[in-house]
């Protein structure tokens, strides 16, 4: 917590350095596998689920936050226990899944949203909030936490409007989850420079995170060999964008005939990763053709069955 944080300013070359945030609340954080979880059942279909344990003032709640991963990063909603209040659940639900991202994560992504938020105890409705989302990721530079650990991030601020009243929130995130949020005491805060601030949460590097895809601004176009190699039957291949451009990715077979086109659109500058499945192909050699503005690069791939 502190009250004042240099929140930078739109576009590339920011520093932010957060080694001075302190805090009285400390979590314990991982990745889940969803159908493990006690609350699985009120957030059918969940592709990924954390966990996170924090300790206040004595007091520790456990908390499962269930989220959906199918090109974009959505949030179901939360279930959270408390240890003072044995056998009360309390869950946040989001209809549709709240909005985190557009994946890949890259600068100038940006996403709208209207969805409601239903506060439950013991399955019973307390309230439901109407809200609208309006999130772009507008700015990149490197960010400095406590302990000293530096990396790499993207800024994302994120516009909320719940029942009439309108707040931002700004997130600084990193590829390997590390993350600092930033509540602006003001409802319509300075887009630039140091601004004063509510409440500010951080965390580490996460061991597992659903969001690997969050990306870096590249400063040169490339195609990377693709993982597992050989591979049966999916594999997955990360390319790098240093500007916005149309990509085509594209695979074909031995004899140059087109299998599967895999990208055909214009996208952000970034690094992005497409996966390829070939459930209906025979075992052989495969070639991968990336092409992006002037840039084209093409890769082998072998597919064992």
């Amino acid at each position: 917590m502190q009250s004042s944080v240099d929140i930078g300013s739109p576009g590339g070359g920011n520093n932010w350095d957060f080694t001075m945030l302190q805090s009285n609340l400390l979590i314990s954080y991982e990745s889940v596998d969803p159908a493990s979880t006690p609350h699985i059942g009120d957030f059918p279909g969940a592709d990924y689920a954390t966990h996170s344990v924090s300790t206040a003032q004595g007091t520790t709640s456990n908390i499962w936050s269930y989220l959906l991963l199918n090109g974009t990063f959505d949030n179901m909603g939360q279930a959270i226990e408390i240890d003072i209040v044995p056998g009360f659940v309390t869950t946040i639900k989001n209809d549709p899944a709240k909005r985190q991202a557009v994946l890949p994560y890259t600068f100038s992504s940006q996403w709208t949203q209207t969805y409601e938020q239903t506060l439950l105890i013991n399955g019973m409705v307390v309230f439901t909030s109407s809200i609208s989302l309006s999130a772009i990721v507008d700015a990149y530079g490197t960010m400095a936490i406590p302990g000293g650990a530096s990396y790499e991030v993207l800024r994302v601020r994120e516009e909320l409007t719940i029942n009439g009243l309108t707040g931002v929130i700004y997130a600084f995130i990193a590829n390997n989850g590390a993350q600092v949020t930033v509540t602006p005491v003001d409802t319509n805060p300075p887009n630039t420079g140091t601004i004063n601030v509510e409440e500010t949460n951080y965390n580490g590097a996460l061991s597992t995170t659903g969001v690997e895809q969050i990306s870096r601004l590249p400063n040169d176009y490339s195609l990377s060999q693709n993982y597992p190699n050989p591979f049966n039957p999916s594999t997955n291949i990360e390319y790098s964008i240093p500007s916005e451009s149309f990509v085509e990715l594209k695979v074909y077979d031995i004899l140059g005939n087109e299998v599967a086109s895999l990208v055909n659109e214009q996208q952000h500058a970034g690094v992005y990763r497409a996966d390829f499945t070939a459930d209906n192909l025979p075992s052989g050699m495969y070639f991968a053709r990336i092409t992006a503005n002037e840039f084209t690069q093409v890769i082998k791939m072998t597919l064992l069955k």
